[in-house]
């Protein structure tokens, strides 16, 4: 029976023994599997950390680089301010480099001499003057000249002859000079006495232009029309 005993304490000293150890090692596993959590939890945080800073770098790049690059607005500013600006010298250069008005512009090209009593034809000349901005033309007419010659001035058809050099007149020399206006006088005459006077304006001068080629344009259309009809017609009667 003591043996017996015996040997039933002996198993049950080994089976504490082995629980022992079971309980041990499983201990130990969990404090492990616990460590490689903190660790890997730790890695994560370490990683989250990293990249939030990288994170914040990268955003205070972007901001830094912001703050250094100029506003797309202010350079499309300063690009158009400088063009404009040289635009406004060259202009405004070009402006104050003309001659004050017309009459210094026909004096600094010897246009007084050229145009006084320039002949026209065998029985009319004219002469051409200005003063400042106001443009003076004067036809005048040879008293032995011809009742026809004395008629083109006049009436509807003489006033728009005159009205065609005054236009023309003005608004070639009227952009070379300064000044806020101008105007244009065309006077034919026949010793003291007058044919026929206009006067413009440098806006009417060029509305009378314009006008008159839009007319040129529309005759020359018609005329166009009409020698299409006569070969349309030709055409026609050779047909039949």
């Amino acid at each position: 029976m003591a043996e017996e005993k015996k040997l039933t304490e002996e198993i049950k000293e080994e089976i504490k023994e082995e629980i022992k150890e079971e309980v041990q090692e499983a201990a130990e596993e969990v404090k492990e599997e616990a460590r490689t959590l903190t660790s890997t939890e730790a890695n994560r945080k370490k990683k989250a950390e990293r990249r939030e800073a990288k994170a914040a770098r990268k955003e205070a790049n972007k901001v830094e680089e912001k703050k250094r690059r100029p506003n797309n607005g202010v350079l499309a500013i300063l690009i158009f301010g400088v063009l404009i600006g040289m635009f406004v010298f060259v202009g405004a250069y070009n402006h104050f480099s003309k001659p004050a008005n017309i009459e210094k512009y026909m004096e600094e090209n010897s246009m007084a001499d050229m145009y006084t009593d320039a002949p026209v034809d065998e029985y009319t000349t004219v002469t051409m003057k200005a003063d400042k901005n106001t443009l003076k033309i004067w036809i005048k007419i040879a008293e032995d000249a011809p009742e026809e010659t004395v008629e083109q001035y006049q009436g509807e058809d003489g006033t728009k002859m005159l009205k065609q050099w005054g236009a023309y007149y003005l608004t070639s020399f009227r952009p070379q000079a300064r000044g806020l206006g101008a105007e244009v006088k065309v006077k034919a005459k026949q010793g003291d006495e007058s044919v026929n006077y206009v006067r413009m304006s440098y806006k009417e001068a060029k509305k009378f232009l314009e006008e008159a080629q839009k007319e040129a344009e529309e005759e020359a259309e018609e005329a166009g029309d009409d020698a299409e009809d006569a070969e349309d017609a030709d055409a026609e009667s050779d047909g039949e």
